[in-house]
Parts: structure tokens; C-alpha cells; sequence
């Protein structure tokens, strides 16, 4: 039986705050809280009334970590460090813990040094003496070094974060997995993801039942908790149902429909990450309705790490951590042994096509502009370009028509290469690669 003063992993993603000891999980709630006129809810409790009280409801006081005023305030509440310390001690009361407890802190990559330097403070107020801050992208792909050295995308409540990771020799010749920069992507965000799912829901229910539930507050929870539980639990077919006045209303929504509801959100997070590369995706990333399809349609060779991956990789090198001085000069740690030897091999460059196949007729892409000038090609107007950029070739769209590439529809510019197919207005088209035969 592990002592209570035993050393704590705390992930302190504001989607979902994760303490843990030897790989077993006492705590797992969002940041979140509902400021009631005696007593204070956090996580799944605060966000269960989040609609029915939402002047009471906050939800970025971990993602701002600082001592701006909360409003209206609270019972022992005036800042956003106050709430921070309140779920801190919610935490240790829901894990049991009594005196106080060693802690390593794995921190978002966008997480800044005044705040690390605040949460020391916080923490150790709330009876955690922190041992150590690293960087949770940068542990959580550590343990796969195979996978890493490109990028890694992950979500929290507030924004979505791009890390670039990079894999050299640290001391003594072993691979260390470091952090290059972050880019961070607020309307990627959890918290706007899922206002633009439940607004999609209510949309059909309104098709289908002539029901709005945002009307009232009671139905509009009803369909954000199921919403939320559906998208957390990765349901193809999430089935919504809403009870007011007598009357009990149902109707089923695709996962698919959710992540086109969100392909405009998506997509500036594909900008984030910029061209074709190897993208980890923690498992707060994965879980979002067609983000990995959306990365991998995009040419990206696309990774899901394991939620424990942080846990596992602080354990494995727990010994070596720097420590951290309570109270201030905090350090995010953004460099990490990486699990191998070696820098892994970069990933397969996809091939050049040189060439647009129609109708059995192949032409070289350098003589056309748009492919409606292909000869085997009727349509009267334009359809698409390729173009060279970034080292490879992308296809965009130059007319009105709908186009698909692989089956998919063409939202924005994406690379392309030797064996997809693209289809527009009733015309199929094959990019391949013609290689000169033995001389």
C-alpha cells in the first residue's frame, strides 16, 4: 500500500484534471466550477448545471491561472487563483490524501512561466509540495520515440495547442525529445467545439420536432450533457433525447455530422500544423469527432498517444526530475528522454505525381492550368488547380463544384499525391507517377 506521502503526478490539462499515483488514477475532472451561494461544484458536478446557471459558471480559471477578479464572486472566492486553490482542495479531499504530498506537475506546452511560478504557490497552500513542472507533450510523446519528432496537437477547454518536437542527443549520446516552439489555436478549443455541437443538435431537433431546447435552460442541459457524454464516450450515433411538459423528444445524431459542424475550427488547426508531417494526438485530441481523419485526409501521418502516456513517462524518470523552488522561479522542463537510441526515421515521402489520368488519358500536370482542360474532360467550366508548394503538390478548387479527393469533400487546400482520386462534377480524375523506363 503506497504512503499518503507518496510522490503525486498531477496532468493539469483544464479538459480534464488528472491526479495520479503508480499508474492509478484518484482524480480525473475537469477545471470547471459553479460558484453556489454556500458551497462551491467543480468538474462534472459544476458542468451538470453549467445551463441552469451559467452567471455562476466558470470554466477558465485554469487556462488563466492569474489573479484576475472573478465575477460575481463566491463564497471565498475573488480571483481566479482562488478557484484554482478550491479545486486543488477538492482534489486531495476526493483523493483521500491527508498531510502533505509530493507532486510532479506536467504542464500544457503554451503553459507560462508566471503561472507555473503561481501554481507553486497555490499548490503548496493547498498542501502539495511540487517536485518538479515538465512539459506534458513533450513526456507524453517521449515514451514513443518512434512516433515522435514532428508535431503533437492537443485540446483543452480553452484553445488547442500545436507543440513541434524535435529529436537530438542529450547527455551522453541518449535521444532527448525537445520542444521547439507552440502554437496555440484558441477556437479550437473544447469548450467552443462543444457551443457549436449543441447549437448543431438543437438545429435538428428543431427539423425534426419543431422543439428549440435553447429556449429554456432545463432542455438546453439536457442536450449539452448528452452531447458531452457522447462525444466523450466516441459514439458513432449519439441519441439525443428531451423531456419537457409531458413531452419526450428524439432524434439521433452522427458523429460525422459533429465534425463538420466543427471542419471551420478544424481547419485553422490544420494551419497550425502547416504541411504534411507525423502528428501525435494526445487522447484529449483523439477523442474529438474527425479530427484524425481531418489530419490524415490533410497528407499527415496521424499517432494517438495513450491517456496514461504522461503518467509513464514521469514514472520512467522520476529520479532525474530537477526540482522545483516553491514559491517561485518555476522552469517548465521541455526537453525529455526519448525511449530508443536513435533518431527515428522520417516518415515516407509520398510520391511526386507527375501526371492527370482521365478517361484513360494521361497529360503532365505542367500543361494544365485548371482540369478542365483536360481532353477527356466535358465540363464547361473550372474545376481545380494543383499547384507546387511547400515541396509538394496541392489541390484547390477554382470553380463552384463540389469536389472530392479520396472520396472526401474539399474544404480548404490540401496535398495531394501519386494514387489519390479526385471526382467533380461527374468527372473522375487519378493522380499517378510515370517513371522512365530502364535506359
Amino acid at each position: 500500500m503506497p504512503s499518503e506521502t507518496a510522490m503525486l503526478v498531477l496532468e493539469a490539462s483544464d479538459l480534464e484534471l488528472t491526479l495520479s499515483r503508480d499508474g492509478q488514477v484518484l482524480y480525473a475532472e475537469p477545471g470547471a466550477a459553479l460558484a453556489m451561494p454556500k458551497r462551491v461544484l467543480f468538474g462534472r458536478e459544476a458542468l451538470a448545471q453549467a445551463r441552469l446557471h451559467p452567471r455562476q459558471f466558470h470554466n477558465e480559471f485554469w487556462h488563466k491561472l492569474n489573479g484576475d477578479a472573478v465575477a460575481p464572486p463566491g463564497p471565498g472566492i475573488a480571483n481566479q487563483a482562488d478557484l484554482v486553490y478550491l479545486q486543488l482542495a477538492a482534489m486531495r479531499a476526493a483523493a483521500g490524501l491527508r498531510g502533505r504530498a509530493e507532486l510532479v506537475v506536467a504542464a500544457p506546452s503554451a503553459a507560462r512561466e508566471s503561472q507555473l511560478a503561481l501554481l507553486l504557490g497555490i499548490a503548496a497552500q493547498a498542501g502539495f509540495d511540487i517536485r518538479a513542472v515538465v512539459d506534458a507533450g513533450v513526456a507524453a510523446a517521449s515514451m514513443h520515440a518512434g512516433l515522435a519528432g514532428t508535431k503533437l496537437v492537443d485540446v483543452g477547454l480553452q484553445q488547442a495547442a500545436v507543440t513541434d518536437l524535435v529529436l537530438g542527443s542529450g547527455s551522453g549520446g541518449a535521444a532527448q525529445l525537445r520542444r521547439q516552439a507552440v502554437r496555440e489555436v484558441p477556437a479550437a478549443g473544447f469548450a467552443k467545439l462543444l457551443e457549436g455541437w449543441v447549437d448543431a443538435v438543437a438545429d435538428r431537433l428543431v427539423d425534426a420536432t419543431r422543439f428549440d431546447p435553447l429556449r429554456l435552460a432545463a432542455t438546453e442541459q439536457q442536450v449539452f450533457d448528452q452531447v458531452h457524454a457522447g462525444v466523450a464516450a466516441a459514439l458513432d450515433a449519439i441519441a439525443i433525447e428531451v423531456r419537457h411538459e409531458q413531452h419526450v423528444r428524439q432524434i439521433e445524431v452522427q458523429r460525422s455530422a459533429l465534425a463538420q459542424k466543427s471542419a471551420q475550427r478544424y481547419d485553422l488547426l490544420l494551419d497550425a500544423v502547416g504541411g504534411a508531417s507525423a502528428v501525435a494526438l494526445t487522447h484529449r485530441a483523439s477523442q474529438l469527432p474527425g479530427l484524425a481523419e481531418r489530419l490524415a485526409a490533410g497528407g499527415h501521418r496521424v499517432m494517438p498517444l495513450p491517456a496514461d502516456a504522461v503518467a509513464r513517462a514521469i514514472a520512467a524518470h522520476a529520479a532525474v526530475l530537477p526540482v522545483a523552488a516553491p514559491g517561485g522561479g518555476a522552469q517548465l522542463v521541455t526537453a525529455w528522454p526519448a525511449r530508443g537510441a536513435a533518431v527515428p526515421e522520417a516518415p515516407p515521402t509520398p510520391t511526386p505525381p507527375t501526371h492527370l489520368l482521365c478517361g484513360g488519358l494521361a497529360v503532365p500536370l505542367a500543361a494544365l492550368g485548371d482540369a478542365a482542360e483536360h481532353p477527356r474532360c466535358d465540363s464547361a467550366g473550372p474545376l481545380f488547380r494543383l499547384r507546387r508548394q511547400d515541396g509538394g503538390l496541392w489541390v484547390l478548387a477554382t470553380g463552384d463544384a463540389d469536389i472530392a479527393v479520396n472520396g472526401e469533400r474539399l474544404a480548404r487546400p490540401r496535398p495531394v499525391a501519386a494514387g489519390d482520386e479526385l471526382r467533380c462534377r461527374g468527372a473522375a480524375f487519378a493522380l499517378i507517377a510515370v517513371a522512365a523506363g530502364p535506359a
